[in-house]
Order: structure tokens, then sequence, then C-alpha cells
């Protein structure tokens, strides 16, 4: 080791050892967004820091613990610091999501079990805590990791997958350690409205989570039209800067956006519209552009007296049964 690593590496020791000593880590929280439900699940807790000359993220702190036999360490006391911080502010029927490192049972000191210590006098229970495997290198000790998840499953724990679909996530990883939820990664979630390969990859992973019986989450949604994309495709499940930023309390889901959901929800269940110039060839060129369910959805019917409502099915039917019609206006013959 070079003179100048050795002292970036001693520097590093510093810092980590006052963050550690001195309650220099805190905690931030993003919310997880079931879409049809229009409330919040659950929050990730999200390592945070004060800014220093040797770590410029949780990603690199962790890998320096890792590194120096120390990730037990770092990753009990972020777990502890994750449940207390927001104990106070968890509903009955919210999760936390804490990360776990699959390195960890290497460290010399880990030991399991600690959760359920920290878990005592919260309020906070086992089945609320969803441990979220996140690794940045292959697993070495599938046989020994896939042991410590059965543990913890024993004990009413869920498991999550994180960043599937890129990294380290793989397929294997998905089939050795059968979790309850998988996270796709934002790189498969970023403009998936403008990239229909996107969305056949996801909805393989979809049809995957599927047979496992596993929930599946979309994360990194920042933008509208990605929210939109991701709901037609049948995802609840989200997550990202578009709902909102790790903060501190846990933020709640913005009525801004709720409100948005419900809007998107009418515009699903009316897709169509009509009124008194509507023809029979305008009609019948929207079926063939629409790939909506039918079921339980309708055709508003805008008039003078007010809007109505017809079953799209009902529609189709009259579509289907006109005789030379198609330049004709179908209001006439709508039984209303």
């Amino acid at each position: 080791m070079s003179l100048a690593q050795h002292r970036e590496h001693m520097s590093s020791e510093d810092v980590f050892a006052t963050y550690m000593k001195e309650d220099k880590l805190f905690m931030h929280y993003q919310p997880l967004v079931d879409i049809h439900k229009e409330c919040v699940i659950g929050y990730e807790a999200l390592t945070r820091f004060p800014p220093n000359a040797s770590f410029n993220n949780p990603v690199e702190l962790f890998q320096f613990a890792d590194q120096t036999n120390r990730l037990f360490q770092l990753e009990k006391h972020t777990r502890e610091l994750a449940i207390d911080s927001i104990a106070h502010h968890l509903h009955e029927e919210q999760q936390l999501w804490v990360n776990l490192t699959p390195n960890v049972i290497h460290d010399e000191s880990f030991t399991p079990g600690f959760t359920h210590t920290v878990l005592k006098n919260t309020g906070v229970t086992a089945d609320q805590i969803v441990f979220e495997v996140t690794e940045h290198s292959a697993i070495s000790d599938f046989q020994g990791f896939r042991k410590l998840l059965e543990h913890y499953r024993k004990q009413g724990f869920k498991i999550a997958i994180d960043d599937v679909g890129a990294g380290y996530s793989s397929l294997q990883m998905i089939s050795e350690l059968k979790p309850d939820y998988l996270k796709i990664d934002r790189s498969l979630i970023t403009d998936i409205d403008q990239f229909r390969e996107k969305q056949y990859m996801v909805e393989a992973l979809q049809h995957i989570g599927k047979k496992l019986g596993a929930g599946i989450i979309a994360e990194g949604v920042e933008r509208e039209g990605e929210c939109l994309r991701l709901i037609q495709m049948g995802i609840s499940f989200m997550q990202g800067y578009y709902f909102a930023k790790p903060s501190y309390p846990p933020p709640p889901l913005p009525r801004s956006i709720t409100a948005q959901l419900k809007q998107e929800r009418n515009s699903k269940k009316f897709p169509l519209k009509i009124d008194k110039w509507t023809t029979y060839s305008e009609i019948l060129t929207w079926i063939s552009s629409y790939h909506g369910n039918y079921d339980n959805h309708f055709a508003l019917i805008q008039g003078s007296n007010g809007n109505k409502v017809l079953p799209i099915t009902e529609v189709v039917r009259l579509v289907a049964s006109c005789d030379n019609k198609m330049e004709g206006k179908i209001w006439p013959h709508l039984r209303l």
C-alpha cells in the first residue's frame, strides 16, 4: 500500500469510527405506494450522513465496512436506527424495508436474531419488516445465505430482492432465495413508456413473479408517463421521486398524486366518449385501436341534458349489427 493509499485508508477509518461512535448517521425514508388503493404500504429506510472526504454515498460506506470486516457492525447500527426512527410513524398495516447484504454472513461478528431484540418495545412486529437483499457482487455462498433467510422467514420477516433486472440480481438469485417481493431496477423503469423492449422485460418479470407468488414493485418511477404506463401494464406497487423523495419524517402520498390517480382511473373506466355527432365509422376505428378490457368499462354518452353511460360491450354489439350505416350517426340508435 502506497503512502497516499495509507493516508486515504486512515482517513476513511477516522470517518467510519466517528460515524459509529458519535451518531452521525441518520435515516431518510421513501414511500412504497399501492396505486390502486392510493396509499403508502411501507417505507424503505435509506442511510444518510454528513458530507465528508472519504465516502461519496452510502454504497461506498457499506463497501468499506465489508472490506474491513465491519459490515455486521454497520448493518446492525443502521437497522436499529431505521426501526427506532420510524416506530412512531409506521402504521400497523405498513411495512419497513431495510437492507440486508449477503456478505454479512461472512463477518466474524455476525450473529442472527438481534432484529427481534431491536423490535421489542417499539410496537413494530416481525411481519412488518421486509429484508431487502442488496448485492453489488455475486453471492459466494447461496446455501449459507438461504439458510439465514429461512431463519428470518420462520420468525415472520419478509424477503425482497432489490435491483431485479440489473447487476447481480439474477434469475439464479430469484430461484434460490424465493422472495416475497421483486423490486424491478430503475434501469428498466426509466422511460418505459417510450421503449417496448423495456415493457417486454417487465412483463416477463411480472410473469415470473406471478408464478412464484412474489409481489412486483417498480423502482425509480420519476415521471407521470412512466407511472401511467405501469398502471396500464397492471403494476400496482411503485416507488420513486414521482411520489416523494426520501426524507424525514416519512413523507405521505401527496394529494396531487391521489387526485391524478383518481382521474386516471375514471379515464380507464370510461375510455370511450360519444356525442350526437359521432359516426359508426369513428366508433369502428376506436374499437380497432382499443387494447383494453371491455368488462366493467363504459362509454360516456355526452348529451345536452347531461351525461349517461352504456357498457362498451353494448356499443360493440350495436356497431357489429349495423347495416351500411358507416357514415351515419350512432346517436339515434343508442338505447339510453
